[in-house]
């Protein structure tokens, strides 16, 4: 009698640490369901057309441009940042901010094509990079095995274009929100350094030894900074990065020349000096030529990313004759106070 009492109590009991258990299992599950994570899977298209699917939050982010790493870290993905380009990484350098990605992150050489191994051997979750870049090695990249999402600021022509990479990188990181702050805190800064005139500008972009040289054209995102910042491009006349020769110059006549920094300074003023025909150029002849060093300063004005917002200050100021003839980094930290927001 005792024993069927006792194996009846121990049944009894058996069953309601089941149904405890069953009842704690089903507790746990809704809280999950209702506290994890709702936004993935998600799916978004590409600057190349394809609809890329991430399943989950992703965790380990490589970026492989400086326009896109800007935006990343601005987005508040620092530190899932596992692998960076050179330029990238000496980007933030000079800013004072590589303490926003991870302190092992890995750092990859300058080169042509990316060192698909490396990138493997890191596990991300997703690669970004930007489609006129990559090229040929988008499908090395896919074979691999790796998940890729392309933009395309870096052939931006606009702000416009830079503000969707932007939204479309906070959409596929859950960062909507971070994303209209971005947008919301480069739109207040371009109203507030943006200015209105007239000054024609010629942009040297790179003097080859025949004294030919690069310059930007009227759809490039540079042909937007200089007309932003009060002037107007004399080269307008022509679209891309064409090479042009010194005659051009002296055509155009420019009130203002801004040039990238070749090798050094002193190489720079003497390729500009030695160039046929200068002396009838009136930016040469009223000592209006304004030489950009090629860390930070070029950075700015030629990464169409957030930062590019300083890029309108730093040419109004060459404009209105309040910048040194030498434009460095020094002097442009100083003066511009340039930081990268997080938000």
């Amino acid at each position: 009698m005792n024993r069927t009492i006792l194996l009846a109590a121990v049944v009894a009991i058996i069953v309601v640490i089941g149904v405890v258990a069953v009842l704690v299992y089903r507790n746990e599950t809704v809280v999950q369901k209702s506290t994890g994570s709702t936004y993935y899977p998600v799916t978004v298209r590409d600057a190349s057309g394809r609809n890329v699917t991430l399943y989950t939050s992703p965790s380990r982010i490589v970026s492989l441009a400086p326009s896109d790493t800007q935006v990343l870290v601005s987005l508040g993905l620092g530190k899932e940042l596992v692998g960076v380009d050179y330029y990238s990484y000496l980007l933030l350098k000079y800013l004072n901010a590589t303490s926003d990605l991870p302190q092992n992150v890995t750092v990859f050489s300058p080169s042509i094509s990316p060192n698909i191994s490396g990138i493997v051997a890191l596990r991300p979750s997703v690669v970004v990079d930007e489609l006129g870049l990559i090229g040929d090695y988008s499908t090395q990249l896919s074979e691999a095995g790796l998940t890729t999402f392309y933009t395309n600021a870096d052939y931006a022509g606009n702000y416009t274009a830079i503000e969707k990479s932007i939204t479309t990188l906070g959409k596929l990181f859950d960062r909507n929100t971070q994303a209209v702050e971005l947008v919301n805190w480069m739109n207040t800064r371009i109203h507030s350094y943006e200015s209105q005139g007239d000054t024609g500008v010629a942009y040297l972009l790179w003097v080859n030894p025949d004294h030919t040289f690069y310059t930007a054209g009227s759809n490039t995102f540079i042909n937007t900074i200089l007309n932003l910042s009060g002037g107007v491009n004399v080269f307008s006349n022509t679209t891309g990065y064409p090479v042009l020769s010194p005659e051009s110059l002296i055509v155009g006549n420019p009130q203002i020349i801004i040039a990238q920094e070749l090798t050094n300074l002193s190489y720079t003023l003497y390729m500009i000096n030695t160039m046929p025909g200068i002396a009838n150029v009136s930016a040469y002849t009223n000592h209006r030529v304004y030489v950009m060093s090629q860390n930070l300063p070029t950075f700015l004005l030629d990464e169409p990313g957030p930062l590019s917002v300083y890029a309108i200050q730093m040419i109004n100021l060459a404009i209105k004759g309040d910048a040194p003839s030498y434009i460095s980094s020094a002097w442009v930290e100083s003066e511009l106070n340039v930081t990268l927001p997080v938000f």
